[in-house]
């Protein structure tokens, strides 16, 4: 039987300008199981990234109970946030993140250099997973002389190489062309293949239709949560 990864109840979040409140999650109640593949799907300004932001222990609520890891978030200090945000989430953002200086190996080993690791074993650690993303040849590359679609697998092996539970990815195809767009989505499906939670933060509805669950929120709230026609034919 799955089990509860992510427990959202009435999730809010505000932000203030002078005596002003504008908020832009409106009482969020949502159940990620380990092992799910779902999309968050919404247009600009429905609150997606806020809500993105919150599941990765980014940016805390405002009101309600986030349980992330039978954690509650809320009794978490900094350290161990930043310990969850290292260990448990694997990040993949749109604009990549990667550091132009350094080449791909470089970039895929800061995390585990980070965490103690030797230099030794974190870069063969780092070319593994760049091997298992299909750079093998481009290991000694720095992001200028890769393609878009390159440097987005650079970032999905950086985000793999602590082994984190649950892969977030804010859209990860945004800044890539059709083709590129197309196998970095394999590389997700492949993910949540091997029992990785996958979750995509979207404005994109083929994006989305590529999960098993979507769901779509606007004007901070959750509007439907549904299965895609891919996990209803499983």
């Amino acid at each position: 039987m799955s089990k509860a990864l992510i427990q959202m109840k009435n999730i809010t979040k505000s932000y203030y300008m002078g005596t002003n409140e504008l908020q832009v999650l409106k009482g969020i109640d949502l159940t990620i199981d380990k092992g799910e593949y779902v999309a968050i799907l919404g247009p600009s300004g429905s609150g997606k990234s806020t809500l993105m932001n919150i599941i990765g222990c980014i940016d805390l609520k405002t009101e309600g109970q986030y349980v992330l890891s039978e954690q509650d978030i809320e009794a978490l200090g900094e350290d161990q946030l930043a310990e969850i945000r290292n260990k448990e989430i694997g990040f993949v953002f749109q604009k990549f993140n990667l550091i132009g200086r350094y080449d791909a190996t470089y970039n895929v080993q800061m995390p585990l250099l980070l965490k103690g690791e030797t230099y030794v074993e974190s870069r063969k650690h780092a070319q593994g997973y760049l091997e298992k993303v299909g750079l093998g040849d481009r290991m000694g590359h720095k992001p200028i002389e890769l393609s878009g679609g390159q440097q987005q697998r650079v970032a999905i092996a950086r985000s793999l190489v602590c082994e984190p539970n649950i892969v977030l990815g804010d859209e990860p195809t945004g800044n890539l062309d059709t083709a590129s767009g197309e196998e970095v989505m394999k590389i997700f499906r492949a993910l949540h293949d091997e029992g990785r939670t996958v979750i995509l933060i979207t404005h994109d509805q083929e994006v989305a239709d590529e999960a098993d669950r979507i769901i779509h929120i606007r004007d901070g709230l959750i509007e439907k949560d549904e299965m895609t026609q891919r996990r209803r034919a499983i």
